[in-house]
């Protein structure tokens, strides 16, 4: 995987990821998933890098949707903005 394309970050709310092996089964999912460059769970969410070229993040929502998990972008309510933010 070409690392020096560009990427962006997404901030994702998983409620239903609650437990250590829901957090491993969302881990193992978005670990096989082309364009992901990094991952870092936290309680009921995720962080996500990932490769805009490759794969976009409402398909990366469908895959863990797909699972059976809920995913949905943070919103930041000052500003309105979503999860997403390119660097």
């Amino acid at each position: 995987m070409n690392t020096d394309l560009p990427s962006e970050e997404l901030d994702l709310a998983i409620p239903d990821m609650d437990s250590p092996g829901a957090s491993n089964q969302v881990a193992a999912l978005l670990k096989d998933i082309p364009g992901i460059l990094q991952i870092r769970l936290v309680k009921r969410g995720a962080f996500i890098r990932y490769q805009p070229s490759v794969i976009d993040h409402a398909r990366i929502c469908a895959l863990i949707r797909q699972a059976g998990f809920r995913a949905s972008t943070f919103q930041d309510s000052e500003t309105g903005d979503t999860g997403v933010s390119s660097q």
